[in-house]
């Protein structure tokens, strides 16, 4: 099996893909070329046999059984009456079928798992107007009342959100606190913003008390616009990357996308109508409870706390450069500082 036109790849890239291929059981040429991806996972855009598939290669872990519960969620979504595309996993030929495999990658000797998807038409939305937002808000809404209804034998890997302690061993809540008293070297440029922080963080974590016992059910944990795709009317028409599906706070579905919402490059006009059409777009498939519309100002803000300590944790790793967490603590601390100004107004907009 040959790569055609494909001279973007580098020749360990081509090697990978053909060996994955073949273990799927397509042994035609192809054609392909490296996606845009996302910060988690490299993705490449495959054309075989007159079919266009994406090859996922999985960054952020190597643990089989998060990908096993991804695909059992993905699965249990193709047979609900969920309307909007969803990823589907192609069915490996060989090793008894199942939808996922580890290859080696010969630049860095690293084991990585790989998944090849059926391509998905669509594109990631760009948020030109705030009306936009209404209908990622119902995508969202439409989405979480479905998953609610959902089956999953599996136990969930990843913890809910409000069990931060939990998720990240090389940055716990402690050692955060550490790093903001006492910067490495990696974050000396945002040094400030964690000494902003190091004030903060343990109200902040203080509030995450009593969410357990909110409404809970499995989750996508991610809705935002690199995770979704829009058709050429510009209606999202699919939703992408459950790589972080779990149990979780219903709201949480609901909060994810509103806190990446605060550090657009927007107006402040342009925010508020963008996020009351992110709430109402939600409301429109889930009613939620007054207590979980009192939580949100608390989730998003977790949310951009759980976003620092996952990338600080992959620099460690080796796996991004610095330069990406110190972008995502300094959005925190945006985030913190609007919060403090308008969590009144927000409240106003969610109950109404």
């Amino acid at each position: 099996m040959q790569n055609i036109d494909s001279g973007s790849l580098h020749h360990s890239e081509q090697q990978r893909i053909s060996e994955v291929l073949t273990l799927y059981g397509l042994t035609s040429n192809w054609k392909g070329e490296r996606g845009k991806g996302g910060m988690n996972n490299s993705t490449y855009m495959l054309h075989v046999d007159g079919n266009n598939y994406v090859l996922r290669q999985y960054e952020t872990h190597n643990d089989p059984m998060k990908i096993t519960f991804e695909h059992e969620v993905l699965a249990a979504l193709q047979r609900s009456n969920f309307k909007l595309n969803t990823p589907s996993p192609v069915r490996r030929l060989s090793g008894e079928g199942g939808t996922f495999l580890a290859v080696k990658d010969t630049l860095t000797g690293h084991t990585k798992i790989v998944t090849l998807f059926h391509y998905r038409e669509g594109v990631n939305p760009i948020w030109h107007t705030p009306d936009q937002l209404f209908g990622l808000g119902k995508a969202a809404g439409t989405l979480s009342s479905v998953m609610a209804t959902l089956d999953i034998r599996l136990e969930p890997v990843y913890p809910p959100y409000y069990r931060i302690q939990d998720a990240y061993p090389l940055c716990s809540p402690e050692r955060l606190l550490q790093l903001c008293s006492s910067p490495p070297e990696q974050l000396v440029a945002c040094a400030n913003e964690l000494k902003q922080l190091r004030g903060t963080l343990p109200d902040l974590l203080e509030a995450l008390r009593g969410m357990e016992q909110l409404p809970h059910q499995l989750v996508h944990g991610d809705v935002n616009a690199s995770n979704v795709l829009a058709d050429q009317q510009g209606e999202i028409c699919a939703i992408l990357d459950f790589e972080f599906a779990t149990w979780d706070l219903r709201v949480m579905e609901l909060a994810v996308p509103m806190s990446d919402l605060l550090t657009m490059d927007k107006s402040e006009d342009w925010m508020w109508q963008a996020q009351e059409g992110l709430i109402k777009g939600f409301r429109e498939h889930v009613s939620l409870e007054p207590e979980e519309l009192l939580a949100i100002p608390r989730l998003i803000l977790l949310r951009s706390l759980d976003v620092v300590m996952h990338f600080i944790s992959r620099m460690f790793e080796g796996t991004d450069e610095p330069e990406v967490a110190v972008d995502q603590i300094v959005k925190l601390n945006q985030r913190i500082d609007w919060m403090r100004l308008h969590e009144e107004r927000l409240r106003e907009i969610l109950v109404y």
